[in-house]
């Protein structure tokens, strides 16, 4: 992140949440809309890049991979960015489309917490860790970055949480597809409309400052501290 746009951690959950509905729509149609299917295998926030729209696509394709005639958990060389890498994938080397999941499942959490996926010299490095651990007591405010400045509805981040939990599970297998994480993900952004609608904020119209450049690198989400890099 170079800083010198308006860091996107700033951003409404509402409008969090909509990135997170068109990214998961680009890997839902790498999955099942493409013919063969394709596998991104580096899923991380680098990788979405927001228009002056303020709409997320996914890119860097680099490392995709067909999967033909449907064939899943093909084994192939482990390939990933630490912190978004499927630790199933990493153990097994057989790949599948919920390698993409566990990245993604990632996203959210750093979307939540404006957090980087690994802190160095934290005994729970992961963010995955860190979140469960401050969750223990069942308040979310404990992980919810504190820009939102508590304009957010508790129900709709809990339930991201929740998704999130369930795309970083350690089996693949127990993982939702991205057909499943979309359509609740739609779930959770109607939890939080109404509180978008009401005031001056809106989803789809955020300040001009925030698209000043063509294609706003998500990564922009998390402020790396030093501790961070």
């Amino acid at each position: 992140s170079t800083g010198k746009t308006r860091n996107a951690s700033a951003f409404s959950w509402g409008k969090r949440l909509q990135i997170a509905i068109e990214a998961a729509q680009g890997l839902e149609y790498l999955h099942k809309g493409c013919k063969p299917p394709l596998i991104h295998r580096d899923v991380k926030t680098a990788n979405i890049l927001l228009s002056e729209q303020l709409e997320a696509k996914i890119a860097d394709f680099g490392l995709s991979k067909a999967i033909q005639n449907d064939v899943t958990n093909v084994p192939t060389a482990v390939v990933g960015t630490p912190g978004y890498l499927d630790p199933d994938y990493y153990i097994s080397g057989q790949l599948s489309e919920k390698s993409d999941v566990y990245g993604f499942g990632v996203i959210l959490l750093e979307l939540i917490t404006a957090e980087p996926p690994i802190l160095i010299g934290r005994q729970n490095a992961h963010i995955v860790q860190r979140v469960r651990e401050r969750l223990a007591n069942g308040n979310i405010e404990d992980v919810v970055d504190s820009k939102l400045q508590g304009e957010y509805d508790v129900n709709s981040v809990w339930k991201v949480a929740d998704i999130a939990f369930r795309c970083t599970a350690q089996a693949s297998h127990q993982r939702p597809t991205m057909t499943e994480v979309v359509a609740e993900l739609k779930e959770s952004l109607a939890l939080e409309c109404p509180r978008d609608t009401m005031g001056n904020s809106n989803i789809y119209a955020e300040t001009n400052e925030a698209s000043q450049n063509t294609a706003i690198e998500m990564e922009r989400f998390v402020e790396f501290s030093p501790s961070a890099r």
